[in-house]
């Protein structure tokens, strides 16, 4: 079967309907859209029910939304049970926005993000961190907020773990740390916001995945959050900077897939 037709364009039509379940993989693996078989099953059947096959735009989107990086798909559960059920009286707004405010006194509110770039930072550690330090800063401004401080936990395996005992495809942690703390600072100090506080932990448990964590606080004034959700269909959105690179593409499905020696 031909997973793919041309509608126009740069768009094409990819054929789900008629795909049995091991195309489905194929289509998912092919397009490293990181979906699971139970969820291109899903994605078929609301397709069914419209009576038509997904664009690739279409499917694109919901690999985004649907990955561990958008929707945390596999710590939710624990996340409803826990942090979801907090309920503050000074608590502005959490969870539903890019990064938390909460009330600081009666003009001002402190706005708080916090993110890892793990898989980013395995195969990129400088990249990967001097990212994840842009993207924090960016979930914090996005609320309207001044970022002032950056945090980091970062966790390794042992700097002196041999070699010969890395499993295929690894990098050595004494690489990795390197590389992530000379990223976490060539971005802050460049944009003139300070690490003020981190931790480094070092365990075999990191040798195969190491946790680069990043946060940012800011502070705004009340009256000046900014809400991340559009107010009609009729708004105008405007892109801002330069065309997304090829490290850009799939970045979020990405964090749902397993790292291994490919």
């Amino acid at each position: 079967m031909t997973a793919y037709k041309k509608l126009y364009e740069k768009v094409y039509e990819i054929k789900l309907l008629e795909a049995s379940d091991e195309e489905l993989k194929k289509i998912s693996e092919e397009r490293q859209l990181s979906l699971s078989l139970e969820e291109m099953r899903k994605i078929k059947a609301y397709f069914k029910e419209k009576g038509r096959n997904p664009t690739d735009v279409e499917l694109e989107a919901i690999a985004q939304a649907w990955s561990e990086h958008c929707c945390y798909k596999s710590s939710k559960p624990f996340l409803r049970e826990t942090i979801f059920k907090i309920k503050a009286p000074q608590n502005i707004c959490v969870i539903s926005e890019d990064a938390g405010v909460v009330e600081f006194n009666e003009s001002y509110a402190y706005v708080v993000a916090l993110e890892s770039h793990n898989h980013p930072s395995a195969l990129d550690p400088y990249g990967g961190a001097a990212t994840g330090i842009g993207g924090i800063l960016r979930d914090v401004v996005c609320m309207g907020a001044k970022p002032i401080a950056l945090i980091d936990p970062l966790f390794f395996g042992p700097l002196d773990y041999s070699y010969e005992k890395l499993p295929p495809g690894t990098k050595h942690p004494l690489y990795l740390l390197k590389g992530v703390i000379a990223g976490i600072a060539d971005y802050g100090n460049r944009v003139g916001i300070p690490t003020v506080a981190g931790m480094i932990e070092f365990d075999d448990s990191y040798i195969t995945n190491c946790l680069v964590n990043v946060g940012c606080i800011g502070i705004v004034k009340k009256d000046k959050i900014v809400h991340s959700r559009i107010g009609s269909k009729d708004d105008l959105l405007i892109l801002a900077g330069g065309l997304t690179g090829r490290d850009g593409i799939h970045g979020v499905t990405f964090a749902s897939a397993e790292l291994d020696e490919k």
